[in-house]
């Protein structure tokens, strides 16, 4: 037992190894693009698109460039200047006012000797000149002039409004066109204040015009910044080459620039493993394995726990990742994921079959360059196959998993195009391709299931729906040969059914358990009290004889099912059907002989059945409803309530013996069980209407 133990392990161990092995190098051979040889200055032989999106860094760059290029020069106002221009208009009016306080004051004539007023050219001369020389401008002609002439109060109030000006415009910040046109503003503010001489505004402008400065000093540092954002801004929106987009057309010549994009989506053959991407995928392989190992090894354990039952499981994986990776570069949408999960429903469960589809739908995703629409897809797709899979019970059924798997995929498909607004023709392209993927998988999984049953003794429900068929042999022999334990057994299919469906277990295996668990009585069926007519055989055999040839029927039932290669679960409920118990009748026959003096004590250990407890509910039911239908044939009860204190009886037996430990059985499907047998006695206890001979209808009649 313990080199059956190390050598299980050893095998384990192998078939981990090589299915990860084969699962990394399908994936990355599968995710990997189809890279060319070409180099700069090649005509391309081939059209090639990009198998994913990528930023195009060229058009990116220059894009980024020529926005860095159009940053304006970000110009600060300076203090500095706006006071130097203040300045300037103060220096400008003690010009003026020092020329004209000057042409105030009489200056003696050459000929008379006496005072005279001086000439207003001469001053208007002087102050055009001196404006000139301190301030570096050229004032006119006519404005020096009207400076030189002015009355007092026409003068300050020009002075005033000047200097005002000024000071509003230089408070803000001002360049060449924002001083044009603050000037203009104000200057049109200022003609309407203006109630008397309107026409001063002309010197005025003129004024602020020769005076007036920008006061803003280019910012390096700034405008550096501002462009490095503009530049950035471009550099992180960059422009992108869509997944499927033409890169290079059939003669096309291969730019430097050209090249380096195909370098970017690795599609230029170098010669060089890509060691990088290759560790990616190890590590997600080495993920969803371990994923795999952690559910199966906590949560499958019972169901998944010979070397066929996971060789099914790897083949039922592997296949759909061969065909992804054939399939994968001529349909993206195609990966027949639910291949696996149809089949994975049918041998282990619902449960297992939606926590794998995932793992393997995972696995998978590199190969469609992690493309959403097949997630989502194979995702919504499989968990539709898994559940219709699970509620088959006929062969017919099998064309809605096929629909309904197809229907799925074409539904989700054409939402997704929708709300991504793709165009009709791309989303009937998509649309096509999901439902055929989903359907052909199906398909394909229902076709490999007989292969699946003769490789690996496995059991799905299209071979339980073969094995409840009434012409099977070894059914037609239970019938020929053990006439009662045939009409016993169909009556505890009828039990384990209804409570099967009542507490939510596998009611088909359930009912095909209950139909063979009694086969190991066909190599004694006069043993057996269902199957006598006339003489007991076991009158004549001690009760040890008789208790071995009863205590013997389960592993003759295992031997039996073997030759005729009934599925593990199967036999797992002949085994189990009985579990540890002891054969009630024959110990307390041999008790009584003890007592009378004729036999020794018994050992009770000869009158109990050396087979496993029930380890499923299914295995469990068939116990329960095999100890219910022949104690219910024993006593005799005709009623509901000697029926419910009977069933009830066995069951607290059962549990005290320790049968249903490891069944998985809780006491809220104990109850169920119990109100479920129930249901069945009501119709078999019903009573019908008693008609009338009819010989007196004829005779009447005559």
């Amino acid at each position: 037992m313990r080199m059956t133990s190390k050598v299980k392990r050893f095998m384990l161990f192998l078939l981990g190894a090589i299915m990860i092995i084969t699962v990394i190098l399908t994936v990355y051979s599968g995710s990997v693009p189809e890279k060319f040889r070409l180099k700069p200055g090649d005509a391309s032989p081939y059209d090639i698109t990009a198998p994913r999106s990528i930023p195009d860094k060229t058009e990116t760059d220059l894009r980024a460039t020529k926005a860095a290029a159009e940053v304006a020069d970000v110009m600060l106002r300076s203090d500095q200047i706006s006071s130097e221009v203040k300045s300037r208009f103060e220096t400008f009016y003690e010009i003026v006012a020092q020329e004209r306080v000057a042409a105030l004051t009489p200056t003696p004539s050459p000929a008379s000797l006496s005072p005279s007023p001086a000439n207003p050219a001469v001053i208007a001369d002087s102050i055009a000149l001196k404006v000139n020389q301190e301030l570096n401008i050229v004032l006119s002609q006519d404005d020096a002039m009207t400076y030189a002439t002015l009355a007092d109060l026409r003068y300050e109030s020009i002075k005033g409004h000047v200097l005002a000006l000024a000071n509003l415009i230089m408070a803000e910040t001002v360049d060449s066109t924002g001083l044009k046109n603050q000037l203009g503003e104000k200057l049109a503010t200022l003609k309407e204040s203006l109630t008397f001489y309107q026409e001063d505004s002309g010197i005025i402008e003129r004024t602020l015009g020769l005076l007036l400065q920008p006061n803003v000093v280019f910012d390096q540092v700034a405008t550096e910044n501002a462009r490095q954002a503009a530049y950035d801004k471009i550099q992180s929106n960059p422009v992108m080459i869509d997944k499927g987009s033409r890169i290079v057309s059939l003669g096309d010549i291969i730019t430097d620039n050209t090249y380096a994009l195909l370098q970017d989506l690795s599609l230029i053959d170098s010669g060089h493993f890509d060691t990088v991407y290759f560790f990616g995928i190890v590590l997600l392989m080495i993920l969803l394995m371990c994923i795999a190992w952690f559910y199966i090894s906590h949560y499958e354990n019972d169901t998944i726990r010979t070397i066929g039952d996971y060789s099914a499981l790897a083949l039922a994986l592997v296949i759909p990742l061969f065909a992804s990776a054939y399939f994968m570069r001529q349909a993206p949408l195609a990966p027949p994921v639910y291949f696996a999960a149809v089949l994975i429903t049918a041998y282990f469960g619902l449960r297992a079959s939606i926590v794998l589809s995932l793992c393997l739908t995972a696995a998978i995703l590199p190969m469609t360059n992690f493309n959403p629409i097949f997630l989502i897809v194979a995702m919504c797709g499989s968990l539709v196959a898994a559940l219709f899979t699970k509620g088959i019970i006929r062969k017919d059924n099998y064309a809605f998993i096929i629909i309904a798997t197809a229907g799925a995929n074409f539904t989700i498909t054409l939402a997704y195009g929708l709300l991504q607004k793709d165009s009709w023709s791309t989303i009937s392209v998509n649309c096509g391709s999901t439902a055929l993927s989903g359907a052909l998988s199906v398909i394909a999984a229902i076709g490999v299931m007989p292969l699946f049953e003769m490789l690996f003794n496995a059991v799905s429900p299209l071979r339980l729906i073969e094995l409840s068929q009434p012409g099977h042999p070894l059914l037609r022999r239970l019938f020929v040969e053990a006439p009662g334990s045939s009409q016993h057994s169909m009556m505890v299919a009828n039990l384990a059914d209804a409570a099967a469906v009542a507490i939510g277990a596998n009611a088909l295996l359930a009912r095909v358990g209950a139909y063979y668990h009694d086969i190991g009585k066909l190599e004694n069926p006069l043993m057996f009290t269902e199957n006598q007519e006339g003489e007991n055989p076991h009158d004549s055999l001690s009760p040890e004889q008789s208790a071995e040839m009863i205590l013997a029927h389960p592993d003759a039932g295992v031997r039996i099912g073997r030759r005729y290669r009934l599925p593990a679960p199967i036999l797992r409920i002949i085994h189990e059907h009985h579990g540890s118990t002891a054969q009630a009748y024959f110990y307390h026959k041999a008790l009584k002989g003890a007592e009378e003096g004729s036999r020794p004590e018994p050992d009770v250990t000869q009158f109990r059945y050396r087979c496993p407890i029930p380890s499923s509910r299914e295995s469990a039911i068939v116990m329960l409803a095999d100890s219910v239908e022949a104690a219910m044939k024993s006593t005799g009860a005709n009623n509901l309530e000697d029926a419910e204190n009977l069933i009830r009886k066995i069951i607290k037996v059962k549990n005290e013996q320790d049968q249903l430990v490891s069944s998985g059985l809780s006491y809220r499907d104990v109850e169920t069980l119990v109100q479920a047998f129930l249901q069945v006695y009501t119709g078999h206890f019903h009573e019908r209407v008693k008609y009338p001979d009819e010989r007196i209808v004829r005779q009447s009649t005559n």
